[in-house]
């Protein structure tokens, strides 16, 4: 069976590329300190970023200090594609003497986010209805599946900030689409396939650091699908996938050795504030032994947990043990639980582990889209729940994106003191932002001059619009025979 799906896929990225490009939030520090990279590589020709890091709506304290100049102390992955995209629009701008749009710095951080985050995440979530729809054979299923992850959980909120993880998570997903389509299709088995594996994947790890944790199961996936094909090991097996994950690592070292003198060293290593430079010292990278308490927080508990923001992904627990029942996939079935707990472990080692400002623990959002997997086998006959369950998750993460994505994380850092159902960001917060007539910045307010709740109806029209193409038509039918008199 053949993975051509393209029409749907195409319906499913445009859906998700609107989505994305409707909301747009500016991404502080954090993204601050990305930004503040590609705007001195491309308009500078220098990698510190002591022109741009203390400016007005520039400012970052997520900096690193070192011989005299500062430097973003993020992973450089989201900054170098920001700046294949920044480069072209910045000289295209100065050619047609337009320049002044380049000091409009709210339109280039959103220029920058949709092409460097929303559209790529777009994308990943075409990959995503593409492998659904090939495991569940069935259209809608997949369709859910994939909404249900990008548009259900933080997937959604960190595709219009400008930070690394929801990038991350592109580069993993694809990396592993490109294993699976290996596995599959024969015509798959070139050498620019094997290429574009290595690429993902390198990308990813110089993306986010923590996505090692995937990248080395899916490289083992990929050794156990070659050797299974007699495809491994061999010269073409080995070279390609070797040199397209060596770009991106070139990058990073050569990075690391003109900033900070010596190929192996991160700007973590030399946080410009003192609190963070003890604190990064713990462990690897501030992570340390998982705490038990800390995982219950990021799962179960309502002030931070992903399974309140969202409930959806109960079901795809429920998916993973049907998963595993269908053997021809228990490959697919170990990276899914491998990114799960793996990434459930880092964060509840991480001494930031709620993620600073932030809607939910945000260091997950990598493994994210390999939970559409699993949402793709939970049997028919209880899918129901996985509908009803998404469209909470869903409503939920609108109510997140209309209003703020950062929020103040005092509460959050309270947790020990906190009732169960004292405080859920959702509600506690973020609902009561726009109750306040509080609304974040929207295409509705921008080009239609819409106000309030009502900026927020064309995306609800296009949702229910694109997700109208996917119910099958004997639903369709019984919902009009129903109608008749």
């Amino acid at each position: 069976m053949k993975l051509k799906y393209q029409r749907d896929a195409f319906l499913v990225f445009i859906l998700l590329a609107f989505t994305y490009m409707y909301f747009f939030q500016d991404p502080a520090n954090n993204g601050n300190s990305r930004l503040a990279l590609v705007l001195s590589i491309v308009q500078q020709g220098r990698l510190t970023i002591d022109s741009f890091q203390a400016i007005k709506d520039l400012d970052t304290g997520d900096k690193s200090f070192y011989n005299g100049h500062y430097y973003s102390d993020k992973a450089i992955g989201t900054s170098v594609v920001g700046t294949l995209f920044y480069l072209p629009w910045y000289w295209s701008l100065k050619l047609f003497r337009l320049d002044f749009i380049n000091h409009n710095l709210g339109l280039v951080k959103h220029y920058l986010t949709l092409c460097v985050i929303g559209l790529p995440s777009a994308f990943a979530g075409s990959l995503m209805y593409v492998i659904c729809k090939y495991l569940s054979g069935n259209r809608f299923r997949a369709f859910i599946a994939t909404v249900a992850i990008a548009l259900g959980t933080m997937c959604l909120p960190y595709s219009i900030l400008f930070y690394g993880h929801q990038l991350a998570a592109t580069f993993l997903f694809c990396g592993f689409f490109l294993i699976f389509q290996f596995r599959i299709l024969p015509e798959r088995r070139r050498a620019i396939h094997l290429f574009l594996i290595g690429l993902a994947l390198g990308f990813a790890l110089i993306t986010e650091y923590t996505t090692a944790v995937i990248v080395l199961p899916l490289l083992i996936y990929f050794i156990l699908v070659a050797r299974k094909e007699r495809l491994f090991p061999s010269v073409k097996s080995i070279a390609f996938p070797a040199l397209g994950g060596l770009i991106p690592g070139a990058l990073l070292l050569t990075y690391n050795t003109l900033c900070f003198g010596n190929p192996f060293s991160i700007g973590y290593s030399f946080e410009a504030k003192s609190i963070f430079n003890s604190a990064i010292a713990q462990g690897v990278m501030g992570i340390t032994v998982p705490k038990l308490d800390v995982l219950y927080y990021i799962t179960l508990h309502p002030a931070d947990g992903i399974f309140w923001q969202s409930p959806v992904l109960l079901m795809a627990l429920v998916g993973i043990y049907f998963m595993l029942r269908a053997k021809q996939y228990h490959l697919e079935a170990v990276i899914t639980i491998l990114a799960l707990l793996s990434y459930l472990l880092i964060n509840s080692g991480y001494y930031l582990w709620w993620g600073g400002s932030a809607v939910g623990p945000r260091l997950l959002v990598p493994m994210l889209p390999f939970l559409s997997l699993p949402l793709a086998f939970v049997p028919r006959r209880i899918f129901f729940l996985v509908v009803i369950l998404c469209i909470v998750s869903v409503f939920q993460m609108i109510i997140v994106v209309a209003s703020v994505v950062q929020v103040p994380e005092d509460m959050v850092t309270n947790i020990k003191n906190l009732s169960y159902f004292q405080y859920m960001p959702v509600y506690s917060y973020c609902l009561k932002q726009l109750l306040a007539g509080k609304y974040g910045w929207n295409l509705g307010q921008r080009l239609l001059g819409l106000k309030a709740w009502k900026s927020l109806i064309p995306l609800i029209l296009v949702i229910m619009g694109g997700s109208g193409m996917f119910i099958p038509k004997l639903a369709w039918a019984s919902a009009a025979s129903r109608s008749r008199p």
